[in-house]
């Protein structure tokens, strides 16, 4: 039923035909002719004369599009694109919906079987992928090679044996589900080496043996284009292989990419698909974590919930079934003889001899590993060109080391870094470029040049080690200098990490380069920071302003701001000259929203009605409710009120997602704006029904929504409904509740939450939960529950591993008048135990130590030096820091601190202690003394 609803949403070939030929008669006075329509589609005359009487069916969408571009240049030329109902006709996207939909049409046999034969090859040629029984080399998936052992026998499979650990099992249950006809996506997150392309390759063995599944892997021309190329012609039965899965999402284009992958996964019409898809922990934080602007919205979207963690050892008992298995492989009985601490993946995949060869290389070489590990952690993608390094390297030695290198330095650097030993890749592997094979032409396969020459690729554990043990290094000025010829999309990121390093004339350079290819993010930055410099010079505007591309709303939007931030009338003028209503696109509907406020605040009436004009309401999409917040509440400030009525009449509180909790207490609110009573309480009904039982988290953002907007019967009801699963909570998710619970007034809730005593529930292992326990039955004045927990000793029994969980334990402890037991919990010196691999707990720790008056304990814990050994990767964490060791007045660990801020990229929170702003007005050089002032006709 599902699937006739979605095709009778599909647009009819024949209807669009009809409509297309009809609007070439009457409107464009029968042109183009046909023999100038067969001359762009590369056909005959005839052909096209069947294809529009349609008496045939076109094979190839390539033709039927370039005929389709033929005539909307004809429209163009007599300016009838923008009348009322052409721009639709004349969308490519809908022609490539009718195309398929008509050739599966056909391939269902509902006309002659000439017709279903027509269909079957269209759709064969459309399915990106390969046979999954053809797909017979992991190697070509990026599964790493094995060491070779000692004595190894030349009859051993390519790949050790494989020991299945937990998340095998976890992932094994995924793959059941989509064999049994369900769409999936799992996300195995783990650090280099761990294993996580080897688990996907692992789990394919069930679909091989079920026959007829297909394994696409995208990467021509690049990871995001060729996703947005084939990824509507994914049939059922495709496994969509994602390997480092950040270079398909990381971007404005990944966000496209992003938002077609969950389309692909909810359209039943091409279900079972599977999308297995990997990434280490710090490119998952990264896509996952909601920031303003809100850059991964779609990506986030798409891998929340979907996480299958790959740890980075083995068990005990996952090696006693390795040490089973090792007779039959020498591989596994040497990675169980000589890997460390379980590392048995990272000894296979040849780490221990990668680190080797890296640690004793010649300074030369190390040189050069150095200036790839550089460019790859501040924002080059994969693979790197040689003439990058190469002209990077000699900036990493010292005069001696220079003077010492003879000619055939580089030649001799690239011997040792492309050497294989013990069987797996080198250091830096040679990368062929991709070849445009077996591919269908078009606009979107176009060839990407990475800089010329030979490429080379960093293997993924040194990638890795870099970006953790040179996080504090500012790379020397030789490597700025080269990276601003770098690829054009890696040229904006690259910009951000000058700047947060203090390079600030390479920064404003690679800025400008960026944005002479139209990327509008870089246009922005070099506006907004520029302004800061030198605030009476518009060069920077004009040039952003000129080169500008208009496509995204929001990037047009944040440049509009910044040109008036920066008094810059003039190119102001100039951007709305260029019409950016005309050309952004409705891809991104939060854009939209943000586009028309910038407008609206500029005073561009005439901008406002033309962006309004081509009904923004009509065209947004109602998947994302904050996006549909944000274009309601822009609309609605712009006294947009028939676009009001439009968006509201198509009724997204019927169909936004569920997945954007926070979305959604944002859509509650512009509804209740707008005054869209009956939506709203529409939506309200929707939350209820829909909200997921297992996540608490979501729970407490939907109550304080509902309570918020005075929906109070749904939220007593939506806490009924939790509360009946809370037997399946942590207890800090419990606690979490009750507090959110107590805050919106559900007295009842409360007590019926009480009544199935979480402090009855309590782990020890979880401070955390215990903490917030303890002041949500404080906040709650459940007394005897606050007795029966303080009973239990949690001050002399709760672990101190974790500074955030021990810190929410001592403010709960201190709350409640608990002073022995804060005592208690002093007395085991927490200041010496509590890990550092969480920055932002051990601010919270502190700011604990010093409510409580524990000056000794604030003492240890300045002693074990924080400021100098924490890591410096969480912004908030770094800031909050700063300021309590300014308070502090712990002035050595204070300057210890600041002085690691350009190292890590805080450059900008470094200008503002003292006098550095005044000082570091022009940037800061790699060895910390000041820059020389410049200007923009320093740059290139």
């Amino acid at each position: 039923m599902a699937d006739s609803a979605a095709r009778a949403r599909e647009p009819d070939f024949a209807a669009l035909i009809a409509e297309l030929v009809k609007f070439r008669d009457e409107r464009l006075n029968r042109e183009p002719s046909d023999r100038v329509l067969a001359k762009a589609a590369t056909v005959s005359p005839t052909t096209i004369g069947t294809w529009l009487r349609g008496d045939s069916f076109p094979q190839q969408i390539d033709q039927l599009l370039k005929l389709l571009q033929a005539i909307r240049g004809q429209a163009e030329a007599m300016g009838l694109i923008r009348k009322a109902g052409v721009a639709a006709l004349l969308d490519s996207d809908r022609w490539r919906r009718a195309h398929e939909a008509e050739a599966r049409r056909r391939a269902e046999g509902t006309r002659a079987a000439v017709q279903a034969q027509q269909g079957r090859i269209v759709l064969e040629r459309m399915r990106p992928g390969r046979p999954l029984e053809e797909v017979s080399d992991p190697f070509q998936l990026e599964v790493h090679h094995a060491i070779e052992a000692e004595g190894e026998s030349t009859d051993l499979p390519v790949l050790p044996v494989y020991v299945q650990r937990e998340h095998d099992r976890l992932l094994e249950a995924v793959v059941e589900q989509a064999a049994a006809g369900g769409s999936r996506i799992a996300v195995l997150v783990g650090g280099s080496s761990t294993g996580k392309t080897r688990t996907c390759w692992e789990a394919l063995r069930p679909l091989r043996e079920q026959g007829g599944w297909r394994l696409w892997h995208p990467i021509d021309p690049s990871h995001p284009d060729a996703v947005l190329a084939d990824l509507t012609y994914v049939g059922p039965r495709t496994v969509v292989w994602l390997n480092e899965a950040q270079f398909y999402l990381d971007d404005a284009l990944g966000e496209r990419a992003a938002a077609g992958l969950r389309e692909l996964l909810r359209d039943s019409g091409r279900a079972p698909v599977l999308v297995l898809a990997t990434l280490w922990p710090k490119h998952w934080d990264t896509l996952t974590t909601r920031t303003t602007p809100d850059l991964h919205a779609q990506a986030r979207e798409l891998l929340d919930g979907h996480k299958i963690k790959v740890p980075d050892a083995f068990t005990s008992p996952d090696l006693v079934v390795l040490a089973s298995q090792a007779a039959n492989d020498p591989r596994l009985g040497e990675a169980a003889a000589h890997a460390q601490d379980g590392q048995i993946t990272q000894y296979l995949a040849g780490v221990p001899v990668l680190l080797d060869r890296y640690q004793e290389a010649p300074p030369p070489t190390k040189a050069l590993i150095h200036a790839a590990m550089d460019a790859r952690r501040l924002g080059c993608r994969s693979p790197l060109p040689l003439t990058l390094l190469a002209d990077a390297a000699p900036g990493y030695l010292t005069d001696a080391q220079w003077d010492q290198t003879n000619d055939d330095w580089l030649q001799e650097a690239l011997t040792y870094v492309t050497a294989a030993c013990k069987g797996i890749p080198g250091i830096l592997t040679p990368v062929k470029p991709v070849a445009n094979r077996n591919r269908r032409p078009g606009p979107a396969n176009y060839s990407v040049q990475i800089g010329s020459g030979p490429l080379y690729r960093l293997a993924d554990y040194l990638d890795q080690h870099g970006r953790r043990h040179r996080a504090n290094e500012i790379p020397p000025v030789a490597f700025w200098g080269t990276v601003i010829r770098a690829h054009p999309d890696d040229l904006t990121a690259l910009g951000e990490a000058a700047w947060g390093h203090g390079m600030r004339r390479d920064a404003a350079q690679l800025y400008k380069n960026a944005t002479s290819y139209g990327n509008a993010e870089a246009a922005y930055n070099l506006v907004n920071h520029l302004r800061d410099i030198h605030p009476t010079d518009h060069r920077p505007a004009r040039w952003a302003v000129i080169h500008a591309s208009l496509d995204n709303p929001s990037a047009v939007a944040e440049l509009l701001n910044a040109l008036r931030m920066a008094e810059a009338h003039e190119q102001v003028a100039a951007l709305l000259a260029r019409d950016p209503a005309a050309h952004v696109s409705f891809n991104r509907p939060f854009g939209i929203g943000e586009l028309l406020n910038a407008l609206r605040r500029a005073e561009a009436h005439e901008q406002v009605a033309a962006l309004l004009a081509r009904d923004p309401a009509t065209h947004a999409s109602l998947d994302n409710p904050s996006a549909v917040a944000g274009l309601l509440n822009a609309l609605r400030m712009a006294e947009a009120h028939e676009q009001v009525a439009a968006l509201l009449a198509r009724d997204p509180a019927a169909h936004v997602s569920f997945n954007h909790p926070i979305g959604m207490r944002g859509l509650l609110s512009a509804l209740r704006e707008a005054g869209a009573d009956s939506q709203l309480a529409a939506l309200a009904e929707r939350t209820i029904i829909r909200a997921n039982p297992d996540s608490p988290v979501v729970a407490i953002w939907l109550l304080n929504a509902l309570q918020e907007v005075g929906a109070h019967s749904q939220m007593t009801r939506l806490a009924e409904r939790f509360i009946t699963q809370i037997s399946l909570y942590k207890i800090s998710f419990v606690a979490r509740l009750l507090y959110a619970l107590w805050r919106v007034g559900a007295h009842e809730q409360v007590a019926a939450l009480l009544a199935h005593d979480p402090v009855a529930r309590i782990s020890f292992d979880d401070p955390f939960g215990i903490g917030w326990l303890l002041g949500a039955l404080w906040r709650a004045e459940a007394h005897e529950q606050v007795a029966a927990l303080l009973a239990r000793d949690p001050a002399v029994h709760a672990s101190l591993d974790d500074p955030s969980a021990v810190a929410a334990l001592l403010d709960a402890l201190r709350e409640v008048g608990a002073h022995e037991q804060v005592a208690a919990l002093l007395a085991r010196d927490p200041a010496a135990h509590v890990s550092f691999n969480h920055p932002f707990g051990i601010s919270e720790f502190l700011n604990a130590l010093r409510a409580a008056g524990a000056h000794g304990q604030v003492a240890t814990l300045l002693a074990r030096d924080p400021a100098a050994q924490l890591g410096l990767e969480d912004p908030l964490a770094v800031i909050r820091l700063l300021n309590l060791l300014q308070e502090a007045t712990s002035d050595d660990h204070f300057n210890t601190l600041v002085e690691r801020l350009p190292g890590a990229g805080y450059f900008d929170q470094f200008v503002q202690i003292g006098d550095h702003g005044k000082r570091f007005k022009f940037g800061r050089e790699p060895d910390g003394s000041a820059a020389s002032s410049w200007t923009w006709d320093d740059l290139e």
